[in-house]
C-alpha cells in the first residue's frame, strides 16, 4: 500500500469520531437551506407546481381517501372512490407503503402545508445522504461534501419533479444506497441497512426513476472492486452485494408483486411506447448554462421538443466536475464520468446510440420517456464537482483551469445577446438574457475566489453560496404558484347541493367540464367518480369501458350508479331522464339522472358469453335491459322470474356486505371492477364471482335470506408480506451477528 493510499485510509478511519460535530452542522445547513428554497412556500401563500401536478391531481385525492379510512382503523387495499374501483395497494406511486407518506395518513384532511413539507423532503434526503456518501465513501472534507449535496439536492430534475415526489423519492435514496453497499463489501454489518434503502428505494414507486436507479447501482457494485483496489476479495464482495439485493428485493416484496400483478391490466401496458416522446435533446446543452434559457416551466418553456428536465446544475458545478474528472481520483473519476456520459446518451431516447439496443427489452420496452434517465448526469456531476472542490481546497488547482474559466465566464456573457434573440420576444427573451450573464457572472466570481481567496475556508464557503444562489435564482420560483384560499373545489354551492344528497351514488364530470370541475377535486370532496384522473397505469377495462359508452342516454352509462353529471354552464341533457337540476353555479351545473341504476342490485335472468367483447357488444346495443338481464362471461345461465330486497352491511375499500332476500334464485351485481383479490361468499361459504356485463362483480344468490360478502384480499399482497416479514427475521439475524463478530474488511479509497 503506498503512504498515499495509506494516508487517506488513516483519515477516513480518523475522520468520523473527530468530525461527528461538522457533520451534524452540515446536515443541519442542508436542512436550513431546503427551508430558504422554499421560502414563497412558507410566507408567501405559494405552493408547488404550476398547474397542480401529479401531487394535486392525482396523489391528494387519493392520499386523503386513505387518511379518511386510516382514522376509521382500517388500511385501505382498494378505493372504491377511482373509476369503478381500483387496486391501490398494487400502484406504487400512491405510496401506501412509503414511510415518507405515513405522517400524511395519519392526519385527516390532510393539511396544505404538510403535503408540501412532504415534496420537500426528499431533496434534503438526498443532500444529507450524498453528504455521507462523500464523506464517508470518498473521504471528501466536510466543505467538498457540502458542495456536492447542495448541488444535487438542488438540480433540475429534483425541481422539475417537485409535483411528482415519488419520482423524487426514488433519486433521494440512491446516495444513501452507494454508501451503504461501499461499507457492505468489507462489513457484514451493513448489508442490512442497504437492503433497507433498497426497499426504501422501491417503495418511492415510480417505476422508470427505480429502473435507472438499478442500473446505476448494479453497475457501481460491479465496479466497486476496482474502485475500491480489493480485486483480491473480489468473490465474497460481490456475495455481500447479491445478498444486498436478494434482501432488498424481498423486503419491498409488498410493493413488487402487487405492482407486477397489476402491470398487464394498465393502460400502459396496452399502449404501444411513444417513441420520441419526453426525449432530451442535444440542443438543451444551453440549459445546462442557466435553464432560463429555454423556458423553467409549462408556461415560459418555447424549445420545438417536449419539454424534460435539464440536468442542470449549476454552471459552477460544471465548471468544477470539470477540475474534478481532470486532477482528481482517477479511478472513481472516470467511474463517474463515464456514468455521466451514458445518462446522457441514454436520455437522448431515439437520438441517441443506447435506447434502440435496449427498447425490445423487459422493462425498457414500456420505459420511452427516456429524458427522466438524465438524473443520473445531475449525480454524476455532483460527485465529480464535490471532487474538483477537493482539488481547489487542497491547492491543486491549476492556473490553466481558472484561466478557463475566466475564459468561458466572458465568452457566455458576450454570447448572451445572440443567444437571446433566439427565444421569442418579451419575457421569455429577457428571461434567457438574464439567465445567461447571470451564469457568466457567478463563474466568474467562482474563478476569483478561487484565485484571490486569502484562505481556502473563505474560497469554499463562497463557492458554495454561489451555487446555492444558482440554485436559488433560477429554481426557487420555478415552478411555484399563488395557492388557492382552500383545497376543496370552487364550487361550494355545487358542492353544498350534492352533499345534500344522502344516497349511495357516483358523480361524473362530463368531458367537455373537466377542466371546469376535475374528477380529482369530487374525490377529494369525498364522492365516487366513475373516471379516472390520468394514471398511465389505471386499470384498462374500467376506463375501455367509460369511454366506450356511445353517449350518456345509452342503456350501458346507467350502470356506472352516476346519479349526477356536472356538465359546463347551460349544456343541453345528455339523453333521455337527464335534465338540469341545479344552475346557480357560474361555470357548470349539475344534470340528474333519472335511469341510474343504484350501485348494486338484482336481476333473475342471465345470458352467458365466452369474451369480453361479445359482452360488451350486448352491454352496448341500444335495446340493452340491464336491470333485467345480466351478461356473464363464461358463467352459468339463470331464467327466472322474482323479486327481491337489498340492504348494505357494509360498504368500504376492503369489504362489501348486503342482506339479500329473494324469492327466486338471482345474480346480484355490484358496480364495482371485478379484478384479482376478490372473494365473494354467501352466508360463508365461498362463491365465484363472475364478470357481469363485461367489467362488474356478480354473485349468484339462491332463493331466501342471505349474506353477501366481497372480501379483498390480493394474494400477490399477502405473500408480499410473508416474504418480507422473513427477509426482515433475516437481516436482523445477518445484523446481530455481524455485531457480535465484525469482519476486519480491506480499507481503501477510489484511485
Amino acid at each position: 500500500m503506498s503512504k498515499r493510499h495509506a494516508s487517506r485510509q488513516g483519515l477516513r478511519q480518523r475522520a468520523f469520531p473527530q468530525l461527528r460535530v461538522q457533520d451534524i452542522a452540515a446536515v443541519g445547513f442542508l436542512l436550513a437551506a431546503t427551508f430558504l428554497f422554499f421560502w414563497p412556500v412558507w410566507s408567501a401563500g405559494y405552493r408547488f407546481p404550476k398547474g397542480g401536478g401529479d401531487l394535486w391531481g392525482q396523489l391528494y385525492p387519493v392520499w386523503s381517501y386513505i387518511s379518511d379510512w386510516i382514522r376509521r382503523g382500517v388500511f385501505p387495499l382498494w378505493s372504491t372512490r377511482i373509476m369503478l374501483g381500483d387496486p391501490i395497494i398494487s400502484e406504487p406511486q400512491f405510496g401506501l407503503l412509503n414511510p415518507l407518506n405515513w405522517a400524511l395518513f395519519l392526519t385527516h384532511p390532510i393539511p396544505s402545508w404538510l403535503v408540501l413539507l412532504r415534496g420537500a423532503c426528499p431533496l434534503w434526503l438526498a443532500g444529507t445522504g450524498l453528504y455521507l456518501y462523500l464523506r464517508y465513501s470518498l473521504g471528501h472534507q466536510p466543505a467538498s461534501a457540502l458542495i456536492g449535496a447542495a448541488i444535487y439536492m438542488f438540480s433540475d430534475p429534483f425541481i422539475s419533479h417537485l409535483g411528482h415526489p415519488q419520482f423524487n423519492d426514488v433519486i433521494a435514496w440512491v446516495p444513501w444506497l452507494l454508501l451503504t453497499m461501499d461499507q457492505a463489501t468489507t462489513q457484514a454489518r451493513w448489508i442490512p441497512p442497504a437492503a433497507l434503502f433498497t426497499a426504501l428505494l422501491v417503495a418511492g414507486g415510480h417505476g422508470q426513476a427505480t429502473l435507472y436507479a438499478a442500473c446505476l447501482t448494479v453497475g457501481y457494485g460491479l465496479a466497486l472492486p476496482w474502485l475500491r483496489h480489493r480485486q483480491h476479495t473480489l468473490g465474497h464482495q460481490y456475495l455481500y452485494l447479491g445478498l444486498v439485493a436478494l434482501l432488498g428485493a424481498a423486503i419491498a416484496a409488498p410493493v413488487l408483486l402487487p405492482a407486477i400483478e397489476r402491470l398487464p391490466h394498465t393502460v400502459r401496458s396496452i399502449l404501444p411506447p411513444d417513441t420520441g416522446e419526453y426525449e432530451w435533446h442535444w440542443g438543451m446543452w444551453r440549459d445546462l448554462i442557466t435553464p432560463l434559457y429555454h423556458g423553467r416551466n409549462v408556461k415560459t418553456f418555447w424549445g420545438p421538443w417536449d419539454r424534460v428536465e435539464t440536468g442542470y446544475v449549476g454552471i459552477v458545478a460544471l465548471s468544477l466536475a470539470a477540475l474534478g474528472l481532470a486532477r482528481g481520483r482517477r479511478r472513481a473519476m472516470a467511474f463517474w464520468g463515464a456514468t455521466a456520459v451514458l445518462a446522457i446518451l441514454f436520455a437522448l431516447g431515439t437520438q441517441g446510440p443506447i435506447y434502440s439496443l435496449l427498447k425490445h427489452l423487459p422493462l425498457f420496452e414500456s420505459t420511452w420517456k427516456t429524458g427522466r434517465a438524465i438524473w443520473v448526469f445531475s449525480l454524476s456531476a455532483a460527485i465529480a464537482a464535490a471532487e474538483g472542490a477537493q482539488v481547489v481546497f487542497s491547492g491543486r488547482a491549476p492556473r490553466l483551469w481558472l484561466v478557463a474559466g475566466f475564459a468561458a465566464a466572458i465568452w457566455i456573457a458576450g454570447q448572451a445577446r445572440a443567444w437571446s434573440l433566439v427565444a421569442p420576444t418579451g419575457e421569455m427573451q429577457r428571461q434567457a438574457l438574464m439567465g445567461l450573464w447571470f451564469a457568466g457572472g457567478a463563474l466568474a466570481l467562482a474563478m476569483t475566489a478561487a484565485w484571490f481567496a486569502p484562505s481556502y475556508r473563505i474560497g469554499g464557503a463562497i463557492i458554495l453560496l454561489l451555487c446555492l444562489a444558482e440554485s436559488f435564482f433560477t429554481s426557487a420560483m420555478a415552478d411555484l404558484e399563488k395557492a388557492p384560499a382552500t383545497l376543496e373545489t370552487p364550487h361550494s354551492e355545487a358542492l353544498s347541493y350534492l352533499q345534500h344528497d344522502s344516497g349511495w351514488f357516483r358523480v361524473d364530470v362530463d368531458g367537455e367540464a373537466r377542466g371546469l370541475w376535475s374528477p380529482a377535486a369530487l374525490m377529494t370532496a369525498g364522492f365516487d367518480v366513475p373516471q379516472g384522473i390520468g394514471d398511465p397505469l389505471e386499470i384498462a377495462v374500467a376506463g375501455q369501458f367509460y369511454w366506450g359508452i356511445p353517449h350518456k342516454g345509452m342503456p350501458a352509462y346507467h350502470l356506472l350508479g352516476a346519479k349526477y353529471i356536472i356538465v359546463p354552464k347551460g349544456a343541453q341533457p345528455g339523453g333521455k331522464g337527464i335534465w338540469p337540476v341545479f344552475t346557480e353555479d357560474s361555470l357548470v351545473d349539475i344534470h340528474l339522472n333519472t335511469r341510474a341504476l343504484p350501485r348494486v342490485w338484482l336481476v333473475y335472468q342471465t345470458v352467458s358469453v365466452t369474451s369480453m367483447e361479445e359482452a360488451l357488444a350486448h352491454v352496448y346495443a341500444p335495446d340493452f335491459q340491464p336491470e333485467v338481464v345480466a351478461i356473464l362471461i363464461n358463467g352459468p345461465s339463470l331464467n327466472h322470474t322474482g323479486s327481491g330486497t337489498l340492504e348494505v352491511v357494509a360498504y368500504g375499500p376492503n369489504r362489501a356486505s348486503f342482506r339479500v332476500n329473494t324469492t327466486a334464485p338471482a345474480l346480484l351485481v355490484l358496480s364495482d371492477l371485478r379484478y384479482p383479490g376478490w372473494v365473494g361468499h354467501v352466508d360463508g361459504r365461498h362463491t365465484p364471482i363472475w364478470a357481469a356485463d363485461g367489467i362488474f362483480r356478480g354473485i349468484i344468490v339462491p332463493a331466501g335470506h342471505h349474506i353477501v360478502e366481497f372480501t379483498y384480499r390480493p394474494a400477490a399482497f399477502i405473500a408480499g408480506i410473508g416474504i418480507m416479514v422473513v427477509a426482515l427475521g433475516v437481516a436482523l439475524s445477518l445484523g446481530l451477528r455481524a455485531f457480535r463478530s465484525p469482519l476486519k474488511g480491506q480499507g481503501g479509497e477510489p484511485g
